[in-house]
């Protein structure tokens, strides 16, 4: 193949050589042109340029487009996107049925939880979610709210006893006085359960209460019926739950 290509190149560049190397005018006529092999280029080459090497440098190993391999922006097997963590952490939402257990030590008030349930199914409060509201509000909110009604029910007992002693018609300098007739009433009508009744809930200190015991009382004195001895000044309870 080399010999050919010479031979080839050679007639070429003898062709394209031949004007150049015409005889002048006068000359001899039908002179062989000359033959010259100076500059010739190497075999295989054509016009001084130089044939693609094969298999250049780092050109071995290169994949065109359409081959198998990575893509720009191609997710790995088992890799997560950014973000994904975050969606993984959301909430999964409310479910069919929420099932709520009481704290320890307490009781869940059904009336209470067929109220919050709808509310927490429209927040979309998830199963744990909710959970954690109805223990918030069993163990914190409920025991802080029934200590603010025990001590402002104790305030109100007070301050029904001192309305009592202060009353213009049962009080006074007639209260110790009253109060024995009140207790005389309440002796002899009032059943066990009703005085265990005024005396845990604090009614037995209201004043309309005491007035309604001193009435009858009054009308049993008047009836010449049997009265307490006891003598001194006592408070609305002792006269009304002690012992006959």
């Amino acid at each position: 193949m080399t010999t050919l290509f010479q031979k080839l190149f050679r007639v070429r560049y003898q062709s394209e050589a031949a004007p150049a190397e015409a005889p002048a005018t006068g000359g001899d006529a039908g002179a062989p042109a000359a033959t010259s092999t100076e500059g010739a280029a190497p075999a295989g080459q054509e016009g001084g340029g130089e044939a693609p090497a094969e298999n250049s440098p780092g050109t071995e190993g290169e994949k065109k487009p359409g081959e198998e391999g990575e893509k720009p922006g191609e997710e790995k097997p088992g890799e997560k996107k950014e973000g994904d963590k975050e969606s993984d952490k959301k909430p999964e939402g409310a479910p069919e049925k929420y099932e709520f257990s009481a704290p320890e030590g307490t009781e869940l008030d059904k009336a209470a939880v067929e109220q919050f349930e709808p509310i927490a199914r429209e927040l979309n409060l998830s199963q744990e979610q909710a959970q954690k509201l109805v223990d918030l509000y069993g163990s914190k909110v409920m025991p802080q709210l029934m200590k603010q009604q025990a001590e402002s029910w104790q305030k109100q007992v007070a301050d029904w006893g001192t309305a009592a002693k202060e009353d213009k018609e049962i009080g006074g300098d007639k209260f110790g006085a009253n109060l024995e007739k009140a207790k005389q009433a309440m002796g002899t009508f009032a059943t066990p359960e009703l005085r265990e009744f005024l005396e845990s809930s604090g009614m037995g200190n209201h004043p309309e209460m005491i007035r309604l015991m001193v009435k009858v009382g009054a009308a049993m004195s008047e009836d010449n019926l049997v009265t307490s001895n006891e003598k001194g000044q006592r408070s609305a309870a002792d006269v009304l739950y002690g012992n006959n």
